[in-house]
């Protein structure tokens, strides 16, 4: 039986959380191809789910999680006490000396901060961030595969179709439109370089992502990003971002073995 996974639905939560932050109290601190319009989730059973791993609406409900068959072996766990907690600002384990780690918070953080400005921001920022992303994504992407946990493996084909995937191709799509619009290899690194950066100084408190692009490049990133959007719907409604894969042990993984310890997709606030 398919579920809508976890760690998806869970990057709505922490988008909900943010949006909280930003419209409460004043002097307090808060902590892939379709045109069907959409909501943010709600946490409800869902009733039913989309036919195949790319297509649907995006997810108005969250499904139950599936516990891992008996004969999987134990998701691996960090000890709570030596490991320090993500940090208040930034993406945590953009740095981490763990390749797979290192790779999952370029990846999810980047897909965490394209659903914040999907969700809060305008459709054309959600689509510009969407396309600077995209210069890190797909490598980010390799690299977890590359990386990819030994007793993970039979999640492996599921993770990198149907989970990861769905987001990996729309930014396949938005690198392309880049690569259209006259970005160059140089033209490229340096903006991946500016969204690592980003990353690494983005504020929780605001849902959309800050990056300034140099004016030389500007002119290219608008014109990927009118490329991209005619090809492609916005972020919140493509029903291909419709996530429809049971992965409990990587879920488990993501929460419990890497420095964000879940807070990319909620899980520990």
């Amino acid at each position: 039986m398919t579920r809508t996974s976890g760690p998806t639905i869970a990057l709505l939560a922490v988008v909900a959380l943010v949006l909280a932050a930003c419209s409460g109290d004043e002097g307090s601190a808060g902590d892939p191809r379709g045109d069907a319009p959409t909501t943010v989730p709600t946490t409800s059973a869902a009733t039913t789910a989309p036919p195949g791993p790319s297509t649907g609406s995006v997810p108005t409900t969250v499904a139950p999680s599936t516990s891992s068959p008996a004969t999987a072996p134990p998701p691996t766990t960090l000890d709570p006490a030596s490991t320090p907690a993500p940090a208040d600002t930034g993406v945590p384990g953009l740095d981490s000396d763990d390749a797979f780690c290192a790779a999952w918070s370029r990846f999810g953080g980047s897909w965490q901060v394209t659903l914040g400005a999907a969700a809060f921001g305008s459709a054309e920022e959600s689509a510009r961030l969407e396309v600077l992303a995209s210069t890190v994504v797909g490598d980010a992407y390799e690299a977890i595969f590359r990386a990819w946990p030994a007793e993970l493996e039979s999640e492996r084909d599921v993770v990198a179709d149907q989970f990861f995937g769905a987001f990996q191709r729309r930014s396949a799509d938005a690198l392309a439109a880049l690569s259209a619009a006259g970005a160059d290899e140089a033209d490229l690194a340096e903006l991946a370089a500016l969204w690592v950066d980003a990353l690494a100084a983005r504020d929780p408190g605001n849902p959309v992502l800050a990056v300034d692009v140099p004016e030389e490049l500007a002119g290219t990133v608008v014109a990927a990003v009118d490329g991209f959007t005619a090809q492609r719907p916005p972020f919140m409604a493509d029903p291909s971002m419709v996530i429809t894969a049971s992965t409990p042990l990587t879920d488990d993984y993501l929460l419990s073995a890497c420095p964000d310890q879940g807070s990319i997709f909620g899980e520990n606030i």
